[in-house]
């Protein structure tokens, strides 16, 4: 945390920048190709991100992949490579908002959103960022009322969070990456200590932009 230290006492010594997520970068919506026409499934090649597919932190492969054809004629969209998507409307957000850093170009169905960074913003600091403030979010921005619960994309949008300079979100990516990579690497034949690993990633995740927490 010391280097933290040092570059918030250097670049931003009046507190850390918020911006609603809106200003983060270019926001994606998705939709469902036609089930019927088998020329938008069929041998599909573009990776189509639904709830099911986000149980990882990344994602690179998807259950179902859709054709250019479901692109064009559909009203799910193609969204660019290192995009960083989020589930909007699922019973899991019941109990987690989950997120994915998605390395690839990538279609979503109609219950996810996805945000392509704009210069200035790191794609895996988003990532990061959204994982510690999927509680807050889910309590400012849960839909009440209705079957399945959802998200309400205003104040989605307007939900504001720490930007400070590109050289602190380096840092702070770094560090959690590690953690992440630590518990890639323990598996599920070390399951004990994996949860312990997923602890302290989560102390540090949240530690660490809490720290940046300095509104001005």
């Amino acid at each position: 945390m010391s280097r933290i230290d040092e570059l918030l006492a250097e670049l931003c010594p009046d507190g850390v920048r918020y911006e609603p997520l809106a200003d983060i970068g270019d926001w994606y919506g998705g939709g469902t190709p036609s089930k019927s026409r088998l020329d938008y499934w069929k041998n599909g090649t573009i990776p189509w991100v639904s709830p099911k597919d986000m149980g990882r932190p990344i994602i690179d492969a998807t259950e179902d992949y859709i054709t250019d054809a479901a692109v064009k004629g559909s009203a799910t969209k193609l969204v660019p490579e290192n995009s960083v998507a989020v589930v909007v409307r699922s019973s899991i957000l019941d109990r987690i908002l989950p997120t994915a850093l998605i390395p690839v170009p990538v279609a979503l169905n109609q219950d996810m959103k996805a945000v392509v960074a704009r210069d200035g913003v790191m794609p895996s600091y988003i990532a990061h960022l959204l994982r510690s403030h999927g509680p807050a979010i889910l309590q400012f921005a849960r839909r009440t009322g209705g079957s399945v619960a959802s998200i309400e994309s205003s104040k989605l949008f307007s939900f504001r969070v720490p930007v400070p300079p590109l050289e602190i979100q380096d840092e702070i990516v770094k560090v959690l990456d590690t953690f992440m990579e630590l518990e890639a690497k323990l598996g599920a034949e070390l399951e004990a200590e994996l949860e312990t690993r997923c602890r302290q990633y989560a102390y540090y995740r949240d530690a660490l932009f809490a720290f940046c927490d300095q509104d001005i």
